[in-house]
């Protein structure tokens, strides 16, 4: 594989799972209101979903090493199990974006 197959692959594979931490990111924060009170007005109530926050860790550490492995092809050829690592990883990611997006949310 010619370095710039290889640097062209790895930016896809880093593009898919930073695609992936931005949908877990804006998943974070559920923004509910509460019935009026006396005063007639409803509050604003802000909670963190708990998923949302590990996906994001998981989902940031493997951005992480993806960049890393950016950088390490981009100077030099691998072996093919780094490969199939990285592949993997973003695998990784893209199914826990799914899983945080198709997590119940609580009711409140």
């Amino acid at each position: 594989m010619s370095r710039v197959q290889r640097i062209v692959f790895a930016s896809g594979l880093l593009l898919i799972t930073v695609f992936a931490l931005i949908v877990i990111v804006s998943q974070i924060t559920m923004t509910w209101y509460r019935a009026p009170d006396d005063t007639g007005f409803a509050t604003r109530q802000v909670a963190v979903f708990e998923p949302a926050v590990i996906g994001t860790v998981v989902v940031a550490l493997t951005v992480s090493a993806l960049l890393v492995h950016l950088l390490v092809v981009a100077r030099r050829s691998v072996s093919r199990w780094i490969w199939v690592a990285a592949v993997v990883a973003s695998i990784i990611a893209v199914v826990a974006a799914v899983v945080v997006s198709t997590a119940s949310r609580p009711v409140f």
